[in-house]
């Protein structure tokens, strides 16, 4: 059986207008949110950053990409098409430099496993297919780490209370929602273009990786825990980067179940790395903990230094193998 053609999923090609409209709602998101922050404030955060606590949080990153890795190495063994594990972490931060800069989490596994069919050989859609699995166990690691950190913010603390945001409907806003609406509808378009004829060649092969995973309940129950230590560290990132900037104590219990939430909106593919929908979602939220703006916004810009840090590590990564690639032809 012939695989899907390498034309059909070039890089290039994956590079299109959704990512700049990905890029346009992220900058109006954060012009908005500058527009409304208190700029003094903004530099006293930062003038009082405690470095040790930023670099716990580049460590929690690599750790969280390290996990993910381990995952995703997995079900490419279960698809037979595994090469080793350092292999798999390579490509697994390549693939965060696909996510963070150029295509979103869907469509970075179509990179990331391009990439993976090109330099090794492996039939594309066996590799989709172990993608599909990995995704699907982190789906249902994010909803239990969800539930789970409610329940404990339920049990730690007194009902949440909120002051009155001052957020009014405006312009920007109303051209912010059109342009999230737009990058969604073209999304849709262009996987619907793309991908639909392979549609059943990859059902077929995640029909077969599904059944290997059936008859082995320890490794499914071992990639769901991976996938909630995944969520922890992802979360340990955002505290870590509050913490870098917030000169007193917090209440952590309680603000658990704020970071899933907070991820959530980060991971939608509708902002460049989740700039923007980030701080947003944390302005909003850490205000009833009486986090002001100029924090949350500061705490969220030093997890996307994080997160870009680690996306160029990835293209250190993306620049070897292609060189060695061009060199072993």
């Amino acid at each position: 059986m012939s695989d899907m053609p390498q034309q059909a999923v070039s890089l290039r090609r994956l590079f299109s207008p959704i990512r700049c409209a990905a890029l346009a709602v992220s900058l109006l998101a954060i012009f908005l949110i500058l527009s409304r922050l208190d700029r003094t404030a903004l530099h006293i955060a930062f003038r009082q950053l405690k470095p040790m606590w930023f670099l716990v949080a580049a460590g929690a990153f690599a750790l969280s990409l390290s996990v993910g890795a381990w995952r995703w190495h997995q079900m490419l063994r279960i698809t037979g098409v595994a090469v080793d594990l350092p292999t798999s972490w390579r490509l697994t931060v390549v693939g965060h430099t696909f996510c963070a800069l150029l295509f979103g989490a869907a469509v970075s596994d179509v990179a990331k496993a391009t990439l993976y069919s090109r330099w090794f050989g492996f039939p594309l859609s066996r590799i989709l297919a172990a993608s599909a699995l990995d995704r699907s166990a982190g789906a249902v690691s994010t909803i239990l780490y969800g539930l789970i950190t409610l329940g404990i913010a339920l049990w730690a603390g007194p009902p949440l209370h909120s002051e009155p945001l001052h957020w009014t409907p405006s312009g920007p806003w109303v051209s912010l929602t059109g342009l999230v609406a737009a990058v969604i509808g073209f999304g849709l378009y262009f996987l619907r273009q793309r991908w639909v004829r392979y549609w059943d060649r990859f059902v077929l092969e995640i029909g077969r990786a599904l059944s290997q995973l059936r008859a082995r309940p320890a490794l499914t129950l071992s990639a769901i825990v991976a996938g909630l230590l995944v969520q922890v560290l992802v979360s340990t990132v955002l505290g870590c980067c509050l913490r870098a900037i917030h000169p007193g104590p917090l209440p952590w219990m309680q603000l658990l179940w704020t970071f899933p939430v907070i991820g959530v909106a980060a991971s939608m593919p509708v902002t460049l790395s989740g700039a923007g929908a980030r701080d947003g979602a944390a302005i909003l939220l850490w205000a009833t903990f009486g986090i002001s703006s100029a924090m949350a916004f500061s705490a969220c810009l030093l997890t996307l230094c994080v997160n870009l840090g680690w996306a160029f590590v990835g293209i250190g990564f993306a620049w070897h193998g292609f060189r060695q690639k061009s060199s072993a032809s």
